[in-house]
C-alpha cells in the first residue's frame, strides 16, 4: 500500500500530472516496482505519454573503469541534445536517485572524476533550462541494496533495504491515510516561513556554531522560496520530495569566512566529511583537510567555488529528528541547513526571467555547471539576519525563532 502512495505523491504532488502531459522517469534497475506504480498512477492522472529512462550504477563504474583514456573528457552531444529535446517538448521529469559508492583506496577516482566533470560541463544547458522551471519536475529517493547497507551496514541486506523504504515512506508521508493531503498542510508551513523571511529582505545571513563562522550577502530583491515551486507558465510543483528547507540566493561576490561540514557528502563515489571550507569574498580560497575530489569539483569552472543558494532547515524537522545519517543529499539535506557550491536558481531573485544573464551576474547571481549542496547546521547553529546595521535571530540551536 505506501508504495502505491508513494507513488501517488510523486504523480500528484511532486509533478502534478494533468491531462495531456507528457513524462520522462529516470530510474535504476532496482526501481522498477516503483517505476510502475508511477506509470500507472501518472496515466490515471490523465498522462500522454510516460518515457522511461534507464540508469544502471554498475554499468556506470563498468564505465569508470574500462573507458579509454582520450574519452574521460568527451561527453556526447547526442546525449545532451536528446535531453534538452525532453525539455523543449515539455516533459515533465521524475528521477529517482540512490547514491553509490566507490572504493576511498581506489585509483579510479581521477577517472571518474574527469567524467563527472565532462558530463557537468556538458549538460550544463540542460541543468541551467531545468533550474529555470521551464517544466514540473522532482527528484526522489528510492532504496538500492548498495546504499541500503551504506546506512544500515549492521544489518542484513533485506533488513536494511526494509529499514530504508521504512524512512522514505515516512519522510515522504506515504504512511498516513492521506499524503497529499499532507503535503498541502506541510507545503502551507514552509510557505508561511518563507513569507517571513520575504517581508525581512536581509541584507546577510550570519551563520554562528561550534564549527562554523559565516557570513553571506544576499542579491537585492532576493526570493526566499519554500515548499511547492511553479513553472514560468504557473504550473504547480515539487522540486524535491521529501523537502524541510526554505531557499534563497547568496550574492556570489560577498561570502566570508568559514563552514564545516557536518553530514557526508558524495562526490565521484567517495564520502567526504568533517571538512572545512574557507571562503574569502565569494570564493573559496582553500579547504582542510586536502581532498582531491573536492579540489576537482572546485575546478570545474569558475562559479563551482562560489555559492548559488543557502537554505536554512530545523534541527527538529522529521528527517533530523530519526538520527539517522543517509549518505543522500536528498535526505541529509532536510535535515540541516546548507549551502550549494555552483548555480544558482533563477527564481531566487525577483524578476529574474526579465534580466540579461550580464545583468544577473552583476547583480550576484552564481553561474555554473555544477550545483552541489552542501550540509552545514546541526543543533548548535544560529543564524542571524543582517538588516539596517541589526542582527535578528533568525534560528537558535538550529530552531527557528521567527
Amino acid at each position: 500500500m505506501y508504495l502505491n502512495n508513494y507513488a501517488k505523491v510523486i504523480v500528484n504532488i511532486g509533478v502534478t500530472v494533468e491531462k495531456g502531459d507528457l513524462i520522462k522517469i529516470n530510474f535504476s534497475p532496482e526501481h522498477l516496482p516503483l517505476v510502475r506504480e508511477i506509470s500507472k498512477e501518472a496515466y490515471k492522472s490523465g498522462a500522454q505519454f510516460v518515457s522511461l529512462d534507464l540508469r544502471d550504477s554498475e554499468i556506470e563504474k563498468d564505465r569508470v573503469l574500462y573507458l579509454e583514456d582520450e574519452f574521460l573528457g568527451v561527453f556526447p552531444n547526442s546525449v545532451v541534445e536528446n535531453e534538452l529535446n525532453y525539455a523543449k517538448s515539455g516533459y515533465s521529469t521524475i528521477t529517482i536517485v540512490a547514491p553509490t559508492f566507490s572504493d576511498e583506496s581506489s585509483d579510479m577516482v581521477d577517472r571518474a572524476s574527469k567524467i563527472n566533470k565532462a558530463k557537468s560541463i556538458a549538460m550544463s544547458p540542460c541543468r541551467t533550462y531545468g533550474m529555470e522551471n521551464n517544466n514540473k519536475w522532482v527528484v526522489v529517493n528510492a532504496p538500492t541494496k548498495e546504499w541500503a547497507l551504506q546506512v544500515f551496514p549492521d544489518h542484513t541486506e533485506t533488513e536494511a533495504i526494509e529499514l530504508l523504504w521504512k524512512h522514505i515512506f515516512e519522510a515522504s508521508k506515504s504512511n498516513v491515510p492521506n499524503p497529499v493531503s499532507a503535503w498541502k498542510q506541510h507545503d502551507e508551513i514552509l510557505k508561511r516561513i518563507a513569507k517571513k523571511l520575504n517581508n525581512y529582505q536581509f541584507s546577510a545571513l550570519r551563520y554562528v556554531s561550534d564549527k562554523t563562522n559565516l557570513t553571506v550577502y544576499l542579491v537585492k530583491n532576493h526570493v526566499w522560496l519554500g515548499g511547492s515551486e511553479t513553472t514560468k507558465d504557473g504550473k504547480e510543483f515539487m522540486s524535491n520530495i521529501p523537502v524541510e528547507e526554505v531557499w534563497t540566493m547568496p550574492n556570489k561576490y560577498h561570502v566570508n569566512g568559514y563552514v564545516t561540514i557536518t553530514k557526508p557528502v558524495i562526490l565521484a563515489g567517495l564520502t567526504v566529511q568533517d571538512l572545512k571550507l574557507f571562503f574569502e569574498n565569494g570564493k573559496v580560497t582553500r579547504i582542510e583537510p586536502k581532498h582531491q575530489v573536492v579540489l576537482d569539483l572546485l575546478q570545474t569552472d569558475d562559479g563551482a567555488g562560489m555559492l548559488g543558494e543557502v537554505a536554512l532547515v530545523s534541527a527538529n524537522s522529521s528527517i533530523a529528528k530519526t538520527e539517522v545519517t543517509f549518505k543522500s543529499t536528498l535526505f541529509d539535506e532536510n535535515a540541516a541547513c546548507h549551502i550549494a557550491l555552483g548555480q544558482a536558481y533563477i527564481d531566487n531573485i525577483s524578476n529574474g526571467e526579465s534580466k540579461t544573464v550580464e545583468e544577473l551576474m552583476k547583480l550576484g547571481m552564481n553561474q555554473s555547471a555544477v550545483h552541489e549542496d552542501i550540509m552545514i547546521g546541526d543543533s548548535t547553529m544560529s543564524v542571524y539576519g543582517l538588516l539596517n546595521r541589526e542582527e535578528i535571530l533568525i534560528m537558535e540551536n538550529g530552531v527557528w525563532k521567527i
